[in-house]
């Protein structure tokens, strides 16, 4: 297997560049560059998406916890006649 791998990375290294590596530096931070610049311009998008979702976040929370403090409390002992099994086995009169 090591006198393949030898052989492949010679011819590898025999071979002509296919591009020139003096600038893939350029290149590189002319992509980023451009990366960056196209998501700057979606910056006022996303501040407005945030915006919304804790609005609505805040809004839909708080009126969940409003509406759990004013439901009344089960109890264990709560009245339940309609659901009692000698009602139900009764009938309606």
């Amino acid at each position: 297997m090591n006198d393949r791998l030898d052989r492949l990375l010679t011819e590898l290294r025999d071979q002509d560049l296919d591009r020139e590596l003096g600038a893939v530096e350029y290149d590189v931070r002319r992509r980023i560059a451009h990366e960056r610049s196209a998501r700057a311009g979606l910056a006022p998008a996303r501040m407005a998406a945030v915006g919304i979702a804790l609005v609505l976040g805040t809004g839909v929370g708080g009126l969940t916890a409003a509406s759990a403090v004013a439901a009344p409390k089960p109890s264990i002992f709560a009245s339940a006649d309609a659901l009692a099994p000698s009602t139900l086995l009764e009938g309606r009169r």
